[in-house]
């Protein structure tokens, strides 16, 4: 007994010996020239003379790395990255006296080759696939770098943004955006229009998201990241823009609105490290003019002996569109101890969106076909309608970041939001009798016209929000890995709303006080088992939301009475599996499946009754549900030497599909609405209806066949189909959608570069209706002096083909057409922009970088 006890304890000073006789090795990577951090580089550590491998690791996303548990001894470390030279770093010793072992910022060199005596920089893949995600090179977009980050998204493959900001990928809309990896409460397609291009390194594509991130948005998450230099020392970067099309410019003859696509803006960021701490900041202003036109054709079922059907025609009327935002953001890194994290950081945003519509509108009773018109009913009528929104955002940040012992890590994540949203809709209606009547009023500042009614209206709908997050992660060993955590995000937004009008017999005004708690908690689990590696887990969520109608005596479009208060409680899960099978060096095979959840907004469920147009007014619904998706992918990913081609088949189920619905005001479809605002419109609001699917592929093509040209194609094929009932009728819809976008990036010197880009969309159905199809080509000239400076020169949509159409119809129970309406958009083009960018590191010596968001191991 006493030997046994004597052996186990002498085995248990050697296995702590053992494990005490290791150290670490850490450090991040970028790139030389631009100093932008390289995420997903390779580093592997190497026996000191020799090519045996010890220990290997990719790095973060934001270029740093850590690799532990390497004995001590002598080693060479190897980093690569494609489109870049290998950096070897030799000597490197572990020992008792120095077991960590921090290799600073590792700074890679563009890969160099010669071709006909001219020099050029070999290129790196617009795209790459991970187990988990997609990611997109933003600096391949060039001329999208005037924007924001919704043209950038606008050109990847299966993505559209519609000019609202709203965005979708293969059919289904409501993505969630987080921002250098964290969430946000603000609207996704506010969020976008917020974030300058310029400031993007990279894009994520998350469109089945593990079990850690969250449930929220069918469309999956966008994950976006802003450069940040990670140099000692002062690094500052200044850019500008200026932009117009002065031959397309005009003044509006009726409302004396200068339409025009001037956009300016400009702004600057600025960096300073020492050893352990870093502060950052910036600024950034935008201003985007967009001048454009809009015409189409509006019948609504009346069943009147004057005709079958109202008509309400506008012709060429001018849209003009503004898009004014500005940001500011500042921070703190603080690295406490070799261990210990804490980061702190601010961002405030600014914007007035909005957008005018001077459409003058023939109206008349006939049939369908404008067949039969009872010319005593015909009337022409002036519609003024301008429409801002207002957004002020205050975001504020707090990290803190723990190594533990045992391969562990503790993160813990608080955000406090609160921001000021409200809105003003003048909207007017000046009748006359004849079109020349129109015409001829414009000096008489409309006092000739015989009706004049008014329809604005404002709300006020601040938002604060609460959200902690409390992460653990293990490493198990170095094949595996274990994570848990636990969140809680609180929302509200209480508002009010105010209408005036002329014609509406009853007060529409109304307030609302919508909270929704959502509380959270995931494991996953994630290894390697030869080659074959795979990410499970499970996610359940509580949400908790209570929404109160300051009254409910309002707009009965769904054939109910409103209640004063709707609560909901649901308790979900959302299993998450990923699997990637590396079939050969040059050839992986990913599945992937999720499910999850999409909460509706307080856009579409606030009961606030509003006229869009003439022809149209809109309310949100109280009562809408959840809406649950599952997805599943299975990706083919393939090299030929410098060459990637990706395959990715996907299935998309939604249940309980909210749609954007249209009804009548009639006194045949509506008696009671029609009571309420004696009119024979439109109205549209949102339901859940039914289901949707998409089932189709998507293929990917990097394409680098020299040093100097780099191809980029992204397409896709798929089945869209609708299913539902809407107002009594059944909707049974489907289209074959298809989409091709295509970016080329030519270098011509080390300092001269052009890029084309293209994006096709075909037509797609719509609950009701179908959008017509899309297409735009833009190009881009940028030259690089010297290292510092970088200027370019934008053609933006070069064929003038910026158009966009939409048609919309509806039935009753009966089958029996109740309206039908035909929009389109026609936004001017060709635009020219001049983008300039400075950069200046003032850099002493290199930095020393630690990270403990989990860079041991990646999946």
């Amino acid at each position: 007994m006493k030997t046994k006890f004597l052996f186990f304890l002498l085995f248990l000073l050697f296995t702590v010996f053992a494990f005490a006789q290791k150290g670490i090795v850490q450090g991040a990577i970028a790139e030389k020239n631009s100093n932008e951090v390289i995420p997903f580089a390779t580093i592997v550590v190497l026996k000191a003379n020799s090519n045996e491998t010890v220990k290997g690791s990719i790095s973060s996303d934001n270029g740093q790395f850590i690799i532990e548990n390497v004995a001590f001894g002598n080693y060479t470390v190897q980093v690569s990255f494609i489109g870049y030279q290998t950096k070897i770093i030799d000597n490197i010793t572990i020992s008792k006296s120095e077991p960590n072992v921090n290799l600073g910022l590792v700074l890679l060199d563009p890969q160099i080759e010669s071709l006909d005596a001219v020099t050029v920089k070999v290129q790196s893949k617009t795209s790459t696939n991970k187990i988990d995600r997609k990611v997109y090179n933003v600096s391949d977009f060039e001329t999208a770098k005037g924007g924001n980050a919704a043209d950038v998204l606008n050109k990847l493959p299966s993505i559209t943004v519609d000019p609202s900001g709203n965005v979708s990928v293969r059919g289904t809309s409501d993505f969630m955006v987080y921002l250098n990896g964290k969430p946000t409460n603000v609207r996704p397609s506010v969020l976008l229009g917020q974030i300058q291009s310029n400031n993007i390194s990279k894009i994520d594509v998350i469109t089945v998201p593990t079990a850690r991130y969250d449930a929220q948005g069918k469309g999956g998450i966008i994950n976006i990241t802003t450069k940040k230099s990670i140099n000692q020392g002062l690094s500052v970067s200044v850019n500008g823009l200026l932009g117009s099309s002065p031959w397309a410019n005009i003044t509006d003859v009726y409302s004396g609105h200068d339409l025009k696509d001037d956009r300016y803006g400009g702004g600057f960021n600025i960096t300073y490290g020492t050893n352990n701490i870093t502060l950052y900041g910036g600024f950034n202003y935008n201003m985007r003019n967009v001048n454009g036109k809009r015409s189409g054709e509006a019948r609504v079922f009346v069943n009147e002996p004057q005709g079958d059907f109202f008509h309400m025609n506008a012709k060429n009327g001018q849209r003009p569109e503004w898009y004014e935002n500005y940001t500011a953001n500042a921070g703190i890194d603080l690295d406490l101890s070799d261990s210990k994290k804490l980061s702190l950081s601010y961002f405030y945003g600014n914007r007035n969106e909005g957008r005018a519509a001077y459409y003058i509108y023939n109206t008349f009773y006939a049939d369908a076909d404008q067949s039969n018109k009872d010319l005593t009913t015909e009337q022409f009528m002036y519609n003024p309608n301008v429409d801002n929104r207002y957004g002020e955002y205050n975001t504020f940040n707090i990290d803190y970041i723990v190594d533990l012992a045992n391969n562990a890590s503790f993160k813990t994540a608080f955000a406090y939001e609160a921001s000021k949203l409200s809105r003003a809709l003048n909207n007017k209606n000046y009748f006359y009798n004849t079109r020349a009547e129109v015409d001829n009023d414009i000096e008489n500042n409309f006092a000739n016209a015989f009706q004049a009614d008014d329809y604005s209206l404002s709300d006020n709908t601040p938002l604060k929000g609460l959200r902690f997050n409390a992460d653990y992660e293990k490493q198990i060993d170095e094949s595996s890995s274990f994570g848990t955590g636990a969140q809680i995000q609180y929302t509200n937004i209480e508002g009010s709303f105010k209408f005036n009008n002329t014609l509406v017999t009853k007060n529409l005004n109304n307030t609302i006080d919508l909270s929704r708690t959502v509380y959270a908690a995931y494991v996953d689990y994630s290894a390697t088992k030869g080659k074959l590696s795979y990410i499970l887990g499970l996610r359940a969520e509580y949400g908790y939301q209570t929404l109160e109608n300051g009254t409910t005596d309002y707009v009965p479009i769904f054939g109910a009475d409103l209640e004063k208060n709707y609560i909901q409680k649901q308790l979900d899960l959302f299993p998450s599996a990923h699997l990637n099978y590396k079939i050969s060096d040059t050839d992986n095979l990913t599945l992937a499946g999720s499910r999850r959840i999409n909460r509706a907004s307080v856009t579409k469920l606030a009961p606030f009754l509003y006229r869009r147009h003439f022809e149209v007014y809109v309310v949100g619904d109280p009562e809408l549900e959840s809406e649950y998706l599952n997805n599943a992918e299975i990706t083919y990913e393939t090299s030929k030497g410098k060459n990637t081609f990706s395959l990715t088949g996907f299935y998309r189920g939604t249940d309980n599909t909210v749609f954007r619905v249209n009804t009548v005001t009639t006194a045949t479809e509506n008696p009671e609405l029609n009571a309420i605002l004696n009119e024979d419109v439109l109205i549209r609001s949102y339901t859940n209806a039914g289901n949707s699917t998409s089932l189709g592929a998507e293929l990917n093509i990097n394409l680098i066949p020299s040093s100097w040209a780099k191809f980029f194609i992204g397409s896709s094929l798929y089945n869209y189909q609708i299913k539902g009932e809407v107002f009594g009728f059944n909707v049974d819809q489907n289209s074959t959608n298809w989409s091709l976008k295509g970016n080329a990036n030519f270098t011509i010197s080390d300092k001269l570069r052009f890029t084309y880009d293209f994006s096709r969309i075909s037509r797609t159905v719509t609950s009701q209706g179908q959008n017509d199809p899309f297409t735009v080509s833009n190009i881009a000239l940028s030259y690089q002096p010297t290292d510092a400076w970088d200027i370019a020169i934008r053609g933006l949509d070069i064929f003038a083909q910026n158009d966009e159409g939409l048609d919309t119809n509806a039935f009753n129970a009966a089958n029996q057409q109740i309206f039908y309406q035909e929009t389109l958009y026609e936004r001017n083009g060709p635009i020219i922009e001049l983008g300039i960018t400075y950069s200046l590191n003032m850099k002493g010596k290199k930095g020393k970088t630690k990270d403990f968001q989990g860079n041991k191991h990646f999946k």
